[in-house]
This record gives structure tokens, sequence and C-alpha cells, in this order.
């Protein structure tokens, strides 16, 4: 900390917190089910204590003279708490919870609520963390600290852990990088510049229609969840041809997508695939909580293929390439420039980025949360039975996808503006579905759970 009171905001806190302004970011929100009543006053307690073991969480982004930094907040004692919402319906009253829209000037960086129905022996617990401070690998783990806390207070009350003081350097991961290793990333990104204008197939606006939608953005939230048997089924299949879970739900996402967004034939498909970085980062005992993340655009060709095989044989080669270069490093050596601008210059930059890019289509994202293990969120030696995540719904023409695995359950879901169409998306995670092996046959019935 720059004083007892503020922090210095890292180059991605800024650029998230830009987007977050234009609607285009907000919370990840992290929906994790339990099968026993939790203690909300117990919950409230842990958020309260996380703020101060983790600074930033309590801390409101400020702009003064030019320069962006993190600012204590003086209203902890008010934001921290758990609210119970409760409902005959646990989806019912998930969803208006779910559709909160984070505001960039004023909502807290963390809060907690719990889901309650008398039909149901235990609660839901929603998690909400800012994107400007935290990725989704960060997000889970402020989720582990918080019910790690949780359970700590349950047998000792006063329990408060110390303040985190790792650094939250958005740059971090390069620091194991030699200059020559440098050049090399600034070359392959020069030789895969091209492919960077080449048409793709997705949803397109214009400036007036995008400011209008950001203002009447109806946020709408689909999931998708695979019980154990259809995932042995996927890992099954995946050990078989030699091919990661990625790589699987990418060909599925891609086949689902094909059908969803037909048109132009002729152009090809994309998804962009945000990428951990801290592969790549020097190691810390107790890492911060930050946004580390680059992205990577898998690119097939137009026709994806008559059969599943076709599709994921194109995926395969595809991030197999971007493997051999490092994996979501792709233009993030560029970035170095543009950090060290003022913070007005670059709200300018990035505000004109995204308003050029809207007559161009928007590929859709599939974030992978990665395998996570159910003890990590134990609450009381309690561990839950479900967790699904979430980004911001966006008034962009984008539906942003995101999957995580809880041992062997799979979960997917969607975050959209409801404009692109309720039928539309839950037809796509349909189709997600049919497409992923281990499928039932077409007229089993099959419906995507929906909160949104």
């Amino acid at each position: 900390m720059t004083d007892s009171s503020t922090l210095p905001a890292e180059f991605q806190d800024e650029v998230v917190q830009i987007l977050s302004e234009l609607g285009l970011s907000g919370y990840v929100r992290l929906l994790i089910d339990y099968p026993k009543r939790l203690d909300e006053a117990r919950m409230g307690i842990a958020v309260r204590r996380l703020m101060d073991a983790e600074p930033v969480l309590g801390c409101r982004f400020a702009v003064e003279n030019g320069k962006a930094f993190w600012r204590r907040r003086d209203d902890l004692d008010q934001i921290a708490h758990c609210p119970v919402a409760e409902s005959e319906d646990l989806d019912a009253a998930t969803a208006p919870l779910l559709a909160e829209r984070f505001g960039p000037l004023g909502s807290p960086n963390v809060s907690a609520c719990l889901i309650r129905s008398p039909n149901t022996k235990g609660d839901r617990l929603l998690l909400r963390v800012s994107h400007v401070i935290a990725d989704g690998t960060a997000a889970l783990d402020v989720a582990k600290a918080m019910t790690d806390l949780y359970t700590r207070l349950g047998s000792d009350p006063e329990y408060r852990p110390t303040p985190n003081a790792s650094s939250r350097d958005s740059f971090i991961w390069l620091d194991n990088f030699k200059l020559r290793d440098r050049l090399e990333l600034v070359l392959h990104d020069l030789k895969n510049l091209p492919a960077t204008f080449v048409r793709c197939r997705g949803l397109i606006s214009d400036r007036e229609t995008f400011l209008g939608d950001r203002e009447m953005c109806e946020p709408g939230y689909a999931i998708l969840r695979l019980d154990e048997a259809r995932t042995t089924a996927i890992d099954h299949y995946a050990h078989e041809q030699g091919a990661t879970l990625n790589d699987i739900c990418l060909s599925g996402f891609f086949r689902a997508f094909d059908a969803f967004c037909p048109h132009p034939a002729e152009t090809r498909l994309e998804v962009v695939m945000p990428t951990n970085l801290r592969r790549y980062a020097p190691l810390q005992r107790r890492p911060a909580i930050r946004n580390l993340a680059g992205t990577t655009s898998i690119r097939i060709k137009a026709n994806i293929g008559a059969t599943f095989e076709d599709t994921l044989a194109m995926v395969r080669r595809e991030t197999q390439r971007h493997k051999r270069r490092l994996l979501g490093t792709e233009g993030q050596i560029a970035t170095l420039l543009l950090a060290r601008a003022p913070f007005a210059r670059k709200k300018s930059l990035i505000h004109s980025q995204i308003f050029r890019s809207l007559k161009q289509a928007a590929p859709p994202v599939l974030t992978y949360f990665g395998n996570t293990q159910a003890r990590q969120f134990a609450c009381d030696g309690v561990e839950p039975t479900g967790l699904a995540a979430f980004g911001e719904a966006s008034p962009a023409p984008v539906f942003l996808s995101a999957l995580v695995r809880m041992g062997d359950r799979l979960c997917f879901t969607v975050s959209y503006d409801r404009k692109i169409g309720v039928p539309r998306v839950d037809a796509f995670l349909r189709q997600l579905e049919l497409n992923l092996p281990g499928a039932a046959a077409p007229d089993a019935g099959l419906h995507p759970d929906s909160t949104g």
C-alpha cells in the first residue's frame, strides 16, 4: 500500500474498470449449493474480515490527477453482510439476484447472499467478486478463502487472518521471461496479425445501438448442468481421442454456435478463450487477488465438418499451435506501452477500439474456470453439491459462456442481454448438450436449467 488507505491500481484493473463503465464487465458470480443451512450472520462476519485479509476487496476505484488507484472504503461495516433471500422456488429467487448489475463507482468488490427455499434442505450461496480486481481464478480463490474463514470462525469467533501483502502486478507473469523470449512473443504476434482481420461469424451492432442497449440491458443467465454419468462419458471419450476436456468442450461449443449463427456461411468460426497467465508467473505462497489473464482466439474453418471428430481435429490443431507459442500470451507485450499512458488516455483509446469493433462480428467467449474439488469450498466440513460461474451480461452483441468442473460434474452457463433472444440461447445450450459425447437421443426432452 502506498499509505494506510490506498493501493496502486494495476494495468488490468484500469482496463476492466473502463470496460465496466461501458457495461462490458462487472461481477464474476459464483453459485455454490450446499446440502445444509448456513449461518448468515457468520458468513457476513467472514465477508467483513476477508476485506481486511485481502485489502483490495475493501477498496473503491478512484482517479485523481490523472492517476488511478484503490482507496479504502469507509462503509465496510455497512456493506459487509450476508442477506437471505427466501422463496418457494430457489431458481426463481436466484434470477433477480444474478441480474443485479455491477455499479463501477459504488458497488462493493465482494458481496455474499444466501438463497433459501423451504422445499430444500440446504442453502445456495451467491458470491459476487468484482472483475475489476479479480479474474475467474481469483474469484474462486476468494470463495475458497471465504468458506475457509467461515469454518474457522465457527470454532474461533475472534479469528482474523493476516493481511495479504503479495504483489498484484499485472505483468508479474513476464518476470520469468528474458528479453529474447519477449522479442519472440512480439514476432509471433506480428506473424498472426493478418488473421485478426479475417471476417468471422457473429453478431454486429453500432455505437448508437450499443449505447441504447447499455442503458436498457436486460440481463439473462442460463445454466446447463451435466451429471456424473455424462461427465464420465466425456472423460472416457477424451481419453480415447488423446484430447483434453477443454478441446472436447470447445468442439461442442463450435458446433452449437454454428447452429446458433449459421450466416454468413462462408466466414470462419472463432471463439475467444480467456486463459490463465499464472502458469508463467513466479510462485507466491499466498497469491494476490488480481486479474492475471490473457486471451486466445481459437479459429477454425467455416465448414466445421460432418462429425464431431472433424471439428475436434480442427480444434486440436489450433490449440496445439497456441500451446507451442505459450497459450494466452497473444498481444500481451503490446499492452506494455498502453500501461504507461495516463488513465484518461487509456480510457479514450479503449473506447475508440470498442466502438470501432462493434461493426465487426463479435465472436462468443468461452471461459474454462478449471477443475475444482468440492472440499475446497466446504463449510464446517460440509461439501457443496453444485458450482456455477457467470460473467456480466453484456449489452454488446455477444454472449459470455463459462465452464466449471467440480469433481465429476460439469456446469455450462451463458450470460447475455435478453434482447439476443431467450429461446435462441436455450436452443444453443440444447445444441451444446447434444453435440458433446454421450448425448441422449434428440427426442429425450432435454432442457437446460434456466435462471434467466
